[in-house]
């Protein structure tokens, strides 16, 4: 269903490039024909040169994406677990001597301790929250405090100069990219996101093509055919009226009616 879409999509963004493309040329040029295919042309130039820009773009993005609903994940499944401090202490073990504490992990360097500090809940991080972190741990004498979370306030980023301990926020986003990724150790993802479902086409058609949609589809095709009257690309407005208007027929009957069941909550 996500192909048919897809491809939905791609043909939809191609009408309305020739569209655009016909009622200029054929504003110019007499000629039904050679407007046509001069549009024709024209919207497939215009499609292979986006293409062309956008294919490394597209993908960059697609692998941000990715791993943006990875971190996501990863953090959601930190909350959800109860010995989420046990992956911590692993993860920093890897690489440091380590000693877990009640509710941080203390990494011990030769001239230094930095305190990596979990806060594993939905909520941002606030002033007072980081106020109340650093309270806890500096019985510890650390030269550094990392503490993870979900997000962090605007004021809370900027509140964390004032301390004389260095103090590091990270995100969710952050803490992938800085921590899970650097050191090659994630979390088990045992709880994910549910993505919201794509409109499949029979929805859409559902959607378009009710009684109440009718009258819109029907004035539209007028409004279209008053106007083809004033301007020369008549036969692309008499066209599309004559869609409109087909349109609003169908949506008289109302054809995807019997799809709509009332489902019981109980």
């Amino acid at each position: 269903m996500q192909k048919v879409s897809r491809i939905f999509q791609i043909f939809f963004k191609f009408l309305m490039i020739f569209f655009i493309s016909f009622i200029w040329v054929r504003y110019f040029v007499k000629s039904l024909w050679q407007s046509f295919l001069i549009s024709l042309a024209i919207t497939i130039l215009i499609d292979i040169i986006s293409r062309i820009f956008t294919k490394k773009k597209n993908a960059h993005i697609l692998l941000k994406s990715k791993e943006r609903e990875k971190a996501e994940n990863c953090f959601f499944s930190l909350c959800m677990d109860e010995n989420n401090l046990e992956f911590l202490f692993k993860l920093a073990s890897s690489r440091h001597c380590c000693k877990k504490l009640s509710k941080s992990v203390l990494i011990l360097h030769p001239e230094s301790k930095i305190i990596l500090f979990p806060y594993f809940n939905f909520l941002s991080l606030s002033q007072d929250d980081v106020v109340k972190i650093v309270n806890s741990v500096k019985t510890h004498n650390p030269t550094k405090i990392v503490i993870l979370c979900h997000s962090i306030l605007k004021e809370t980023a900027s509140f964390v100069k004032n301390f004389d301990i260095d103090v590091q926020l990270l995100d969710q986003y952050d803490a992938y990219q800085k921590l899970y990724k650097i050191y090659d150790v994630y979390p088990e993802i045992k709880y994910s996101y549910k993505k919201d479902k794509k409109l499949a086409l029979k929805d859409l058609a559902m959607y378009s093509l009710n009684r109440s949609r009718a009258k819109g589809y029907f004035f539209s095709a007028l409004i279209l055919i008053f106007s083809s009257f004033f301007v020369r690309a008549n036969l692309y407005y008499a066209i599309v009226a004559s869609l409109l208007v087909i349109l609003a027929l169908i949506s008289l009957y109302d054809p995807f009616s019997k799809n709509k069941t009332n489902k019981e909550l109980l």
